[in-house]
């Protein structure tokens, strides 16, 4: 945190970068000064200035926090009596599809498994304040130096409506479902339903808010009834399993921001061999539910081309 504060020259900013508050970091850096010992930061003068000691510090300690990672995922590595413990945060589309196996790798390779279940927003914020170590969300937190991500795949978002509403020899536009049926929106306060939002949007859809669901499989099931139509993605449709395969149409959303990226993120250096398999249990765990569903095969592409939309 010192080291952040010493390169931007500005507490507010160093706060602005890792993501918390500017009083947590002048907090830690009163905290580091203490055990040292030293006085890194002159706060009589303006702009921040660092005294000798910090800006001995700050020349000469940037290979620290890389070794103290390192150094604790070698000891996790070498660890021979049991596994690390783990908690993991997933978004519920991949929870209720990919996660039972997932969580039947972790659990043999963890002394003690914590799994958090919930939207993305929830699953980033528990991570940036330590309370989980590894999350598989939407957000790949680039902006934020201290983590890494990989992207596990992507998925094309896709229009659903019932069979016989929308035509099964010709499937209709976006604009003429918005015509024909009421929407069904996923929750205006998840990451999901801010994209759909977007897409609407960018499609010139205006749909009148009369129905909103927060639960995917509750959504399909609407859907499947006939009440309405509504964007979602393979993975939450892979939830419900086959139960509305004969029921449903997938409409291709050809416009729009309409393709969703999922991401295993953590702390650089922490976990890397975990994650590594972590990714190749997702990979393969839902290539063999799309074998079972070949009906969305064609909105998760898994040879780099672009999916429908």
């Amino acid at each position: 945190m010192f080291l952040t504060v010493a390169s931007l020259g500005s507490m507010s900013a160093a706060a602005s970068v890792l993501g918390i508050s500017q009083s947590a970091v002048s907090q830690t850096t009163a905290q580091l000064e203490h055990s040292l010992g030293l006085v890194l930061i002159d706060r009589a003068r303006r702009p921040l200035s660092l005294t000798s000691a910090g800006l001995y510090i700050s020349q000469n300690a940037e290979p620290l926090p890389a070794l103290a990672r390192q150094m604790k995922a070698e000891a996790t590595e070498v660890s021979k009596s049991e596994g690390p413990y783990l908690r993991i945060g997933m978004i519920d589309s991949v929870a209720n599809t990919i996660g039972p196996s997932l969580i039947r790798l972790l659990a043999d390779r963890t002394s003690a498994l914590s799994v958090q279940i919930g939207m993305a927003t929830a699953q980033e914020e528990a991570l940036l304040g330590r309370e989980l170590d590894l999350i598989i969300s939407t957000n790949p937190l680039v902006d934020n130096a201290a983590f890494q991500n990989e992207l596990l795949y992507e998925e094309s978002f896709v229009a659903i409506a019932a069979r016989d509403a929308s035509g099964e020899d010709s499937p209709r536009a976006l604009q003429a479902l918005a015509v024909a049926l009421p929407f069904i929106r996923f929750s205006r306060t998840s990451t999901m339903g801010i994209r759909i939002e977007r897409i609407l949007r960018y499609n010139d859809i205006d749909a009148p808010r009369k129905l909103e669901v927060d639960h995917a499989d509750t959504m399909t099931l609407l859907v499947a009834q006939g009440l309405g139509w509504a964007i979602t993605t393979p993975t939450c449709l892979l939830q419900t399993g086959t139960r509305f395969i004969n029921a449903i149409d997938l409409i291709p959303v050809a416009r729009g921001n309409s393709t969703r990226s999922i991401y295993l993120v953590g702390r650089r250096g922490e976990f890397v061999t975990l994650s590594k398999d972590i990714a190749i249990e997702v990979k393969s765990s839902l290539q063999g539910l799309l074998d079972l569903h070949p009906w969305l095969q064609p909105f998760v592409p898994s040879d780099g081309t672009d999916a429908p939309g």
